[in-house]
């Protein structure tokens, strides 16, 4: 069955089995898909399925909707590993069927004359050591016989390797402890799917050739912790009657689970072709044993390494949340007549909003704010070379129209196509007393004048994804005791735990309420009201203010 693995941020992803005809995808909550994110439209894209493969097309998106890094601009058919993009999420499409590891959708019956299956309780290495004293005499000659190569694979895996050189010593121990034609070693993920599986390692197979196994022993040995031997497929009628390309060829097969004491992380495969050699009960014991020995092994250096990784994020993060308040404003300028407020609260360690105030040569203060697509590492990237490039544009550009013009080429040609961003850029003289602007597909700048509020709406596309497009400026006047309030969709898509939306109106019924004391007071009565509505739900996006307001 396919899948779409969602990707929605750092460390943020879930799976859905696309078990439908028809997948919409978009904004709106009528779709099959729907994601609360200002990028995607309220219809963006859908998924069809057509004699069992899935098309995607873009349903006259907004922003498009990208495959493998390229506008999609028709239908086109997915295949194993394809990654959509629309927005900052990231889909990926996983199809079983065309992976490198191919279930057979045949179900053979394991009861038969033929077949041993050995639960994994019973091959756990600690009961090998010594031979219970109730045992039977062949009983203990039967361990006893395992013990060479069970303490040669012991003192093998006593060392500490990375993953990937574990997995082959392991598969050097089997191949050295039963003779056997090919064999495979595969894991399986953290959320227990059969299509998750994934070969590790592998000996004996062909360029080109797929490790294929039955569905019914993948089944046996992941569902019901059982090590399975197939004696002899050659003379077993039920494999003439299914005819399946899987078994094929195969005369003898062994799968044990790579069972850790605890669960069942994977696991070991092995056949022999029609070459007159055949596995035995004393194989499959021998191989049960090494599975459970290498599955210990392999859990603790998959801890070992989770926990060196996230050690390793944690400090990159910390040290990029300190690069990154070091690019937001470490002063608010003095400006006669006017008071300056601006505040940045990132949903995780760093996050993709961006305020600033920018003196000019001119005399003039540019004011700007930002959201940069998606959040967490790629944003806040993205922020880094919005600011970088602002600051070094501002002194050259005439007019604010040009000046994000050319910041719009710069995102264009130093960032993938699917990163972005929404700005709202300002200047303001303070002696005419007057702000021009350019709000590139920003949430709409708020002015309170005169007792009235004005919505400052988008006078051009979002910035960074349309090359050579035009923005207008406009200019409006800021009266005595007038205030601008800039903010992103953090705050405006803030829902409560019944899913309404924070929104622009309360916003701009807290700017009609009583003049509060200064700046910092209006951002702290926004902040005040957000906190009341939400509870203890929190933000679940980066939140930024901006407030300007003239004094009387």
């Amino acid at each position: 069955m396919a899948h779409l693995r969602i990707e929605q941020g750092e460390g943020v992803s879930f799976e859905v089995e696309l078990d439908k005809d028809e997948f919409s995808i978009g904004r709106g909550t009528v779709n099959d898909l729907h994601f609360r994110s200002p990028w995607l439209s309220r219809l963006h894209a859908k998924l069809v399925r057509r004699r069992g493969d899935f098309y995607l097309s873009d349903a006259g998106s907004r922003n498009g909707t990208f495959l493998n890094g390229e506008l999609l601009r028709a239908e086109q058919l997915l295949r194993h590993g394809d990654v959509i993009a629309l927005g900052e999420l990231q889909l990926h499409f996983i199809d079983v069927v065309t992976s490198p590891l191919r279930v057979s959708n045949v179900a053979v019956p394991l009861n038969a004359t033929g077949t041993v299956m050995i639960n994994s309780d019973e091959l756990v290495f600690g009961r090998y050591r010594e031979a219970p004293a109730t045992a039977e005499l062949g009983q203990i000659d039967a361990a006893q016989s395992l013990m060479p190569a069970l303490t040669a694979a012991a003192s093998a895996l006593i060392s500490h390797y990375p993953l990937e050189e574990l997995v082959e010593l392991v598969m050097n121990l089997i191949f050295e402890a039963v003779v056997a034609e090919r064999g495979a070693l595969l894991l399986r993920s953290r959320d227990d799917e059969e299509s998750d599986l994934r070969i590790a390692a592998q000996r004996g197979y062909g360029e080109g050739e797929e490790v294929q196994i039955s569905r019914t022993i993948i089944k046996e040995v992941l569902e019901n912790r059982k090590a399975v031997l197939m004696l002899d497929a050659r003379t077993d009628e039920r494999f003439d009657q299914a005819q399946s390309i899987l078994l094929q060829g195969i005369h003898s097969i062994i799968c044990a689970p790579l069972w850790n004491n605890r669960e069942v992380i994977g696991l070991l495969y092995l056949d022999h072709r029609v070459t007159g050699q055949m596995f035995n009960e004393h194989d499959l014991r021998l191989v049960g044993l090494i599975a459970n020995m290498a599955a210990v092994k392999i859990e603790n250096v998959l801890l070992l390494e989770e926990q060196l990784e996230k050690k390793r994020m944690e400090e990159q993060l910390a040290l990029g949340a300190k690069i990154q308040r070091g690019l937001l404003p470490a002063q608010i300028p003095q400006i006669p007549g006017y008071e300056l407020f601006g505040e940045n609260q990132s949903c995780y360690e760093i996050g993709g909003d961006y305020y600033d105030f920018i003196p000019k040569g001119d005399g003039k203060l540019a004011v700007v704010i930002a959201d940069i697509s998606g959040k967490g590492v790629g944003a806040a990237l993205l922020m880094a070379v919005l600011q970088a490039s602002l600051r070094s544009l501002i002194h050259t550009a005439a007019a604010p129209a040009e000046l994000v013009v050319q910041l719009n080429r710069v995102l264009v040609e130093n960032s993938p196509p699917n990163k972005f961003a929404t700005l709202f850029y300002a200047e303001l003289d303070p002696q005419a007393h007057t702000i021009e602007y350019v709000n590139g597909g920003h949430n709409p700048a708020l002015v309170r004048a005169q007792g009235k509020i004005e919505e400052l709406r988008s006078s051009g596309p979002i910035v960074g994804l349309i090359p050579d497009v035009r923005f207008e400026s406009r200019r409006i006047s800021l009266a005595p005791g007038g205030v601008l309030l800039l903010y992103t969709d953090g705050i405006s898509e803030l829902t409560d735990a019944d899913g309404e939306e924070f929104g622009t109106e309360r916003l701009i019924a807290l700017l009609r309420e009583p003049d509060p004391a200064d700046a910092s007071s209006l951002a702290q009565a926004i902040r005040d009201r957000m906190e009341d509505f939400c509870a203890a739900e929190g933000p679940a996006d980066d939140t930024t203010l901006v407030v300007v307001r003239r004094l009387d």
